[in-house]
């Protein structure tokens, strides 16, 4: 993993002397040297890992460039001659506090507080992509099954299982494969379980699964009938027809 760096700082003895206590740790790279903090240029650039920064700087010291960053923080290094602004440092959310001239040992302590902070940021955006794909795992269940109450007992089912429903008087008949479960349901608590890119209305009495669609059969009046994976006929009225432009069944 490369970690990206930018350095600002006015004094460019400050930007060599960061190179080559970098040149032991290969696997951080520069990508930025400015040497002011309010260079225009800093709002267009792809945001770094680390960012190493002067404190005093003319016309924008760098608590000032903190205070004027959008967005989340990378890690923030000073690297300043001194030692008066630690405090403030910190409570800008720095991960460390350098003095002036770089020691060797201390810079590579630095370093190893970099490259842990980092891995815990890893973590935790792996762990927030896993805990979204979870979710999106549990909706896309939620759609794809179905709770129905009888009067035998609740049923779990598989929406892509249902052939199609019918009312029938006061109840809803879901018609399967192997089995017809009533329940005291309604089409409209319905509409907001089920899946729409499969299951519409064919008639104001039958909502259809397309993926059981068989076949097309035209009627008299422009009305029709859907034949079905089961071998069932249902309706298809005129004000639902329009429906055949998604399912595409063959025309008979």
């Amino acid at each position: 993993m490369t970690i990206t760096c930018w350095v600002i700082d006015d004094e460019p003895a400050a930007h060599k002397g960061i190179e080559l206590a970098l040149t032991a740790h290969n696997d951080f790279r520069i990508v930025y040297h400015g040497y002011s903090a309010d260079e225009p240029a800093l709002g267009e650039k792809p945001k770094p890992d680390v960012i190493f920064l002067d404190v005093d700087m003319p016309r924008v010291n760098g608590f000032e460039f903190l205070a004027s960053w959008q967005g989340a923080l990378p890690c923030i290094v000073f690297i300043t001659a001194y030692q008066q602004y630690a405090l403030a440092a910190f409570d800008n959310n720095a991960l460390d506090y350098l003095l002036k001239p770089i020691e060797q040992p201390r810079f590579a302590q630095m370093i190893a507080k970099v490259r842990q902070r980092l891995k815990e940021k890893q973590l935790v955006s792996k762990h927030s992509a896993v805990e979204q794909w979870y979710q999106q795992v549990v909706q896309q269940t939620s759609l794809l099954g179905l709770s129905v109450q009888t009067d035998e007992g609740l049923f779990y089912l598989k929406q892509k299982d249902i052939i199609y429903i019918e009312a029938v008087a006061d109840h809803l008949a879901f018609y399967l494969n192997n089995k017809t479960l009533l329940s005291r349901d309604t089409f409209k608590r319905l509409s907001q379980k089920l899946d729409h890119n499969f299951f519409f209305r064919s008639h104001k009495s039958l909502m259809v699964n397309t993926a059981h669609v068989i076949k097309f059969e035209r009627g008299r009046f422009g009305d029709g009938t859907l034949v079905l994976s089961n071998g069932a006929s249902v309706k298809l009225s005129r004000r639902y027809k329009a429906i055949l432009a998604n399912i595409k069944p063959s025309s008979s």
